[in-house]
């Protein structure tokens, strides 16, 4: 909090007064917040508008699936496709694509609940508490509107749990919905999304974070990662992309490729409030 203060974002208050506004029961237990200005994405609207502005640059979509290390396969794809380089950013399959074993899913629900007004008052502002004040580190409250009628419910964080087999009825669903509701007595005539009730997937992480990096293991190769992203990828997908542009043309430029740690960007702020992403 002490770091978000400093950064001048926009819209920080911090006062206990914010429990009673968001109508947050006393009893669960919260005795201070803060609150601030972010952007709020509709994640769904937001692919089919990449997609379209993908397309409409020209990109030709193939569906497929690849199951051997892309240094085996450059070769062979760049000549079928005609391609320059290759941009490997599969997720969780960099496991294979990347060659790279400290791939692993932290699997995730959220129930989606009709957010108009109509049977709790409608929540207008993310809301979420502290794993630790929660009581699990796994376990948290995690609220927040997606669009003008639907609110997130959620969240958990499973790790190493691959298989899509979460329904509104298991255990650790049902708790995430009573932890939410006991900490917004509210939700508890909440609807869920008779279209589209309950969302689970997959968050992509790695042992040594984030990936953003050319080929190291094949001298002059034009292949770029970049995944590891794991529940962060909105939030790091802009300074993702422009450095992956970069590497592309180094690459191109027939620059040698250097570890991650070498690269002109470090993951410093500076470099990054140079960009204006």
């Amino acid at each position: 909090m002490t770091e978000i203060m400093a950064s001048g974002v926009r819209g920080f208050y911090r006062g206990s007064d914010i429990i009673d506004e968001r109508r947050i029961d006393p009893a669960y237990g919260a005795v201070d917040a803060y609150e601030l200005m972010a952007p709020i994405i509709d994640t769904d609207k937001a692919m089919h508008w990449l997609m379209d502005l993908v397309e409409s640059k020209g990109a030709r979509f193939v569906t497929e699936t690849i199951t051997r290390d892309l240094v085996d396969l450059e070769d062979s794809l760049r000549a079928r496709f005609d391609a320059d380089a290759i941009v490997n950013c599969t997720g969780l399959q960099g496991e294979v694509l990347a060659g790279d074993d400290t791939v692993y899913p932290i699997r995730g629900g959220l129930i989606r609940v009709i957010n108009d007004g109509t049977d709790f008052p409608k929540v207008d502002a993310a809301l979420t508490i502290t794993a630790d004040a929660a009581g699990s580190a796994n376990e948290i409250v995690f609220l927040v509107p997606r669009n003008d009628n639907i609110l997130l419910i959620g969240g958990i964080a499973e790790p190493h749990e691959w298989e899509l087999n979460l329904t509104l009825e298991s255990p650790i669903i049902r708790r995430m919905r009573e932890r939410c509701e006991k900490f917004l007595p509210g939700l508890k005539d909440a609807r869920v999304d008779p279209h589209y009730p309950f969302a689970q997937g997959l968050r992509p992480f790695r042992g040594k974070n984030v990936r953003v990096e050319r080929e190291l293991r094949r001298t002059g190769s034009r292949i770029v990662h970049s995944y590891g992203q794991g529940g962060a990828g909105w939030s790091l997908s802009f300074g993702c992309a422009q450095d992956v542009v970069m590497l592309v043309e180094e690459a191109l430029s027939g620059a040698p490729a250097r570890p991650m740690a070498e690269t002109t960007n470090d993951w410093k702020i500076p470099k990054i409030e140079r960009r204006r992403w």
